[in-house]
């Protein structure tokens, strides 16, 4: 059953307006993994966002009934603005204030560089490896071998990889997002609508594709530590052997000429931030974060727990206490924290709280920090849900037999070869899946959100952003999924 906002209070954690993210959490979070994204997310933000001259310090974390909050924090002034500042006080401040002149300086230094294309070559040259052998390094270690103490040095150990993973992944948006934002800024300035700049993304990521198995211990059912591991997976999909060969849209007939150039460079740059994107999440975030999970669950069983994955709902530090004591918790007691997360996970978390975002006028700023506002914002816009209603990809409808499902584990052990897969949102942990999908249809998530990447890699028709596709339909249903209508209607029968 689900809970009613009614039923709890959900006030702004602090000053401002502030955002969910239950397109990546739709429920209340372990506590361990609030304390690790807490710790990582607004420093690694923060760097990104000073290297590119982006008009915010940073993006702070916050937590309501479990579920996770953000906000953005405004280079100067107040952090709760009623309303849209003038744009002459903009214009004055843009080029009188430090911080904004040394974001401007970084913006238009980013512009004329693009570091995002020497990030993006530098992970897949070398910096990939390095994240994989210290990964395999960790994963080599049996934490059922290990005394006690070194148990506990192998959960610090397991939790600074983690940490070092997280704060390099969020350090790394800069460059796997920004540059897509850059290409639906530019489009759009020059009348080109963002899915048909999308469009141009077209097979730019094969590794979205399903076609190479996870590691043993990378979380590929979520991102949270409740997830499953690839190794825990009671069913395995064969992974996609290939793909097929869809081609990209040629945007230069819809651009003047004299800025083919201009347009070739974005779309080379946002071609090579879309798999930089889908890749180092894995091996950043969701490999060290499995592998977190192992350790955590080896002192469950230590500490006998009943069952031993009620360790999850403790924080690395209780855990590591108990091992140095001997202190065995009561298996009652952390029961009941999952109950609780699991009741504050039915609620319907309201996606804003607080007053409503002040967007400064981009007008009255240097041309080079007005580009990169609309980059970051075109960024966060297309990531999730779309204002004007759900949004199509593909070409051509498809019917097929619906799979309604909340979370990559209950579709791997449910889906069939040709399902139309209805979800609330995808994440990399969904790509061995949807690669035997026919079609993908999702509550939430824009046209740079990662069900929309995928459905142009796979060549699947996919409506994204349907609000009620989960509740309209029960599993196998027969639908039909139109993405040039972006609709998604129960097929007519043919008796």
């Amino acid at each position: 059953m689900t809970i009613t906002v009614d039923e709890f209070n959900f006030e702004p954690p602090g000053k401002g307006g502030w955002m969910s993210l239950s397109d990546h959490f739709p429920g209340a979070l372990t506590a361990e993994y609030q304390l690790l994204y807490a710790e990582t997310c607004p420093p690694g933000m923060a760097t990104y966002m000073a290297r590119y001259g982006v008009l915010a310090r940073g993006l702070d974390v916050a937590y309501v009934h479990g579920h996770l909050y953000i906000t953005p924090v405004p280079l100067a002034g107040p952090r709760q603005m009623r309303r849209q500042p003038p744009a002459a006080a903009v214009w004055l401040m843009a080029r009188l204030h430090p911080e904004f002149r040394r974001r401007n300086r970084a913006a238009r230094r980013a512009l004329e560089t693009r570091p995002w294309r020497a990030a993006a070559t530098a992970w897949f040259d070398d910096e990939r490896a390095t994240w994989c052998e210290r990964n395999e390094r960790v994963q080599s270690i049996d934490p059922a071998s290990l005394t006690s103490d070194q148990l506990i040095d192998h959960v610090r150990a397991c939790r600074a990889l983690a940490v070092d993973g997280y704060l390099r992944h969020f350090e790394l948006h800069g460059d796997d997002l920004l540059p897509i934002g850059l290409l639906i800024a530019r489009c759009s300035e020059w009348g080109i609508t963002p899915a048909t700049a999308m469009r141009a993304l077209i097979g730019a990521s094969p590794l979205s594709a399903g076609t190479v198995q996870p590691p043993p211990w990378q979380l590929v059912t979520g991102y949270d530590l409740d997830s499953q591991a690839w190794v825990e997976l009671s069913r395995h999909p064969a992974t996609r052997s290939t793909t097929d060969e869809l081609e990209p849209l040629d945007l230069r007939p819809l651009v003047p000429s004299e800025c083919h150039e201009e347009l070739r460079h974005l779309v080379e740059d946002a071609r090579a931030a879309v798999p930089l994107r889908d890749d180092n999440g894995a091996i950043t975030g969701a490999w060290p974060m499995g592998l977190l999970r192992r350790a955590m669950l080896e002192a469950g069983r230590r500490l006998v727990l009943d069952p031993p994955d009620l360790a999850i709902e403790m924080t690395t530090e209780e855990l590591i206490a108990c091992l140095q004591t001997g202190n065995r918790p009561r298996s009652a007691e952390i029961a009941q924290r999952q109950a609780d997360r699991a009741r504050l996970s039915r609620l319907e978390a309201p996606q804003t709280l607080g007053p409503e975002f002040a967007i400064p006028p981009l007008s009255a700023l240097p041309r080079s920090l007005s580009l990169m506002g609309s980059a970051q914002l075109a960024a966060a816009d297309h990531m999730s849900s779309d204002p004007a209603g759900a949004i199509g990809i593909g070409m051509l409808a498809y019917t097929g037999r619906a799979v309604v499902v909340s979370d990559p584990a209950t579709a791997l052990n449910v889906i069939e070869p040709g399902d139309v897969v209805i979800t609330r949102f995808t994440s990399p942990s969904w790509n061995t899946i949807l690669s035997h999908a026919g079609a993908l249809v999702t509550t939430t998530g824009g046209l740079a959100s990662h069900a929309a990447i995928i459905a142009r890699e796979l060549g699947i028709p996919a409506v994204i952003g349907d609000a009620t596709a989960m509740t309209r339909f029960a599993n196998e249903t027969t639908v039909t999924v139109d993405p040039i209508r972006a609709t998604v209607s129960a097929a007519l029968s043919t008796r």
